[in-house]
């Protein structure tokens, strides 16, 4: 038994952890649904870990006749991205740096965008995740349109994992 132990560790050997760890491990923790509000009008959040625990997927259903929208989280090395599908039919991409335990937040900043539908036009610029505790959960989103910036903050409570 000895000898299948060493011969595992020659050949898998552990990996040492990696910067953004935590902040993935943070993210992960989302996982199950969560509702919320922003200025009154209740919403919910479902996370979804996907692709063998390489992904995570969020999904913001909004109330009629507002459109759902998605965004789509993971790991690029060090750094965590996130893709966001929005209902203004854009995709902002946005990458966290350096997000560490030490923080009780995770800021996503704005990387590059497909499908914006005109120069200056409105789109997300900047995410901001802020852990609170098990069961709550606030989200800063930053649009952006003709150069002027506008933040909305999003409260959730989990419902359930």
């Amino acid at each position: 038994m000895r000898t299948i132990v060493l011969l595992a560790a020659l050949f898998f050997p552990a990996q040492a952890a990696q910067p953004g760890d935590d902040a993935w491990k943070a993210l992960l923790s989302l996982t199950g649904v969560w509702e919320g509000s922003h200025e009154g009008t209740k919403s919910t959040l479902t996370y979804t870990v996907v692709s063998g625990g390489h992904a995570i997927v969020e999904s913001m259903k909004m109330p009629a006749p507002e459109p759902d929208m998605v965004t789509v989280y993971h790991r690029d090395k060090a750094d965590l991205i996130a893709t966001h599908y929005c209902s203004m039919g854009n995709q902002p991409r946005m990458r966290a740096t350096g997000a560490d335990s030490t923080s009780k937040s995770i800021p996503f900043r704005f990387i590059d965008i497909t499908n914006l539908s005109k120069p200056g036009g409105g789109h997300i610029k900047d995410l901001t995740v802020i852990f609170k505790d098990d069961t709550h959960l606030d989200q800063q989103w930053t649009s952006v349109e003709n150069g002027k910036e506008q933040t909305m903050t999003f409260h959730w409570v989990r419902k359930s994992k």
